[in-house]
């Protein structure tokens, strides 16, 4: 029995969102070629013009960019992974350190669009210092490591994105190189292991490496430690089952409270009332439960708001770019932006 009620008119709204979002992630990031206009198709400024809103697969957001150019090479359809055809990781934990390193770096986070010219700087890549220890065909953390150690500047971007705190009372500065030098081989070493004694789920994953963080004197790291697990689940689905439960974003969980209401009296924890949802939502949209929290709930709030950095309207030419969602007509301009201010 369903753990939650559905706003039939914010369902047919997120319906709407997903078939247009769909048109955008098939025939402008896949290339599948479109019968017609794909602007007229899409029929919404927001979704067709921002790229936040052009994809339904999490593998497709921009701040994943670098794990599939990586992994993908040649196979990229975004074509950054034409500059990495190079690269052969062949150890898991070399692997796993990348994707770990990668998420708690900032995933390349700088909320400026891709301009198409130049892939290192842009949204997505930033300048995490591994982006070049690859291109320099250096393919092993005792590589990356070692770059670490020698580089006299910024090792990562994250404009806007807040990185786990590390703290040691005998440094003044670089906390966080410290503990990427100094214990995240050990956490992350853990990890490999717990996920290669059975396939895990996600949010194992995540509280396995709180765990381990904990046992060795650090604070939780629910964000980075679910990124990376979802990662996993992408590209080691044989460890990290993708179908599988998530601990999601608090975006995420605004969303849900808002389309997917719990149902009164329904007696059942938070967590999995949230998987609910999001299992709902994956059966529905053809999506795995990890895509939704992303794609179909955190980016939804986002494009209820009507939200674009000043970089994408920069680059749409000074304009600032308004949704057409079907709630506008149902519901009316007052009451429609009256829900989306409370969304924030």
């Amino acid at each position: 029995m369903s753990s939650f009620e559905i706003n039939e008119d914010l369902l047919e709204a997120l319906d709407e969102y997903h078939v247009r979002t769909m048109l955008m992630e098939r025939h402008h990031i896949e290339k599948i070629p479109i019968i017609g206009d794909l602007e007229t198709e899409v029929n919404d400024d927001l979704i067709f013009n921002v790229p936040i809103y052009d994809m339904g697969s999490r593998k497709y957001a921009a701040f994943c960019s670098f794990t599939e150019a990586v992994f993908k090479k040649e196979n990229d359809v975004k074509g950054n992974g034409e500059h990495f055809s190079h690269v052969e990781i062949t150890r898991d934990i070399d692997w796993f350190m990348l994707f770990y390193l990668f998420r708690l770096c900032g995933s390349g986070i700088n909320y400026k669009p891709n301009t198409g010219f130049d892939f290192r700087g842009t949204h997505g890549f930033g300048n995490f210092w591994i982006v070049e220890s690859l291109l320099s065909f250096k393919f092993k953390f005792e590589e990356w490591k070692e770059d670490l150690i020698n580089l006299d500047k910024p090792f990562s971007n994250n404009k806007g994105y807040l990185l786990p705190q590390f703290s040691y009372k005998h440094l003044n500065k670089g906390h966080l190189k410290y503990f990427i030098l100094n214990d995240s081989y050990r956490l992350v070493s853990k990890l490999l292991d717990f996920c290669s004694v059975e396939r895990r789920e996600i949010f194992q994953v995540t509280d396995y490496g709180n765990k381990c963080l904990v046992e060795m004197g650090y604070n939780r790291q629910n964000f980075v430690l679910t990124a990376f697990a979802a990662d996993l689940a992408e590209y080691f689905p044989h460890l990290v089952d993708p179908k599988s439960r998530v601990y999601a974003g608090t975006n995420a969980v605004k969303c849900i409270k808002a389309i997917f209401p719990k149902k009164k009296g329904k007696r059942i924890k938070q967590f999995d009332y949230i998987n609910d949802v999001l299992s709902f939502q994956a059966d529905r949209y053809n999506l795995n439960p990890i895509d939704c929290e992303d794609s179909r709930n955190c980016d939804l709030v986002r494009y209820f708001q009507e939200y674009q950095s000043k970089d994408h309207i920069k680059a749409n030419n000074g304009l600032e770019m308004k949704n057409n969602s079907i709630l506008k007509k149902t519901w009316g301009h007052d009451k429609y932006y009256n829900f989306s201010d409370n969304l924030k």
